[in-house]
């Protein structure tokens, strides 16, 4: 049995090491550094997101359906390519609102956002930063149909405080 699974996700992860995403709490951190949301390019790029909690669902009704010796066509094998997604933030945008939380938590001075040349935001956030600037878009057709999955956690923009907040007080160790 094979199947590949890809996502950009948020929200606290469950796991014993780290519970921290990777691009989306980048950005918030390079937010609270700058005083301001980085914009890498013209701030268009488009990337689909997912809640950790729901990404996980799909692992488990995978493993679920292995256990049940599911043989559904198109389920394992080289067709056994699953997409997460539970919308899409436009990185321009998720920039300002980065900004917009942490100015409204009191962290920064105010909420704005401005253009940040690539090497400096690789600088400050390795190649996370490098997500700020490219598209990946797709749809979770397959993960819906074949295994029943609906995403129901909190959305980015709902998750977003928290992250910020998370990372403001990584920033004061």
């Amino acid at each position: 049995m094979k199947s590949c699974l890809l996502s950009f996700s948020t929200g606290k992860g469950r796991g014993p090491v780290s519970g921290r995403g990777r691009q989306v709490y980048e950005l918030a951190k390079v937010t609270l550094r700058l005083k301001k949301g980085p914009i890498i390019g013209a701030g268009q790029s488009t990337w689909n997101n997912v809640h950790v909690h729901d990404l996980s669902d799909v692992y488990a009704l995978l493993v679920d359906a292995a256990i049940a010796g599911r043989t559904d066509p198109g389920l394992w094998g080289t067709d056994a390519y699953y997409l997460t997604e539970n919308g899409e933030h436009v990185w321009g945008e998720l920039a300002q609102s980065t900004a917009e939380a942490a100015a409204n938590l009191g962290f920064i001075p105010e909420g704005k956002a401005e253009s940040i040349d690539l090497e400096s935001a690789k600088q400050y956030a390795g190649f996370e930063s490098l997500s700020w600037g490219l598209n990946s878009r797709g749809r979770a057709l397959r993960a819906r149909k074949i295994l029943g999955w609906q995403p129901s956690r909190p959305s980015l923009l709902e998750e977003l405080p928290e992250i910020v907040r998370s990372e403001w007080q990584s920033l004061q160790k």
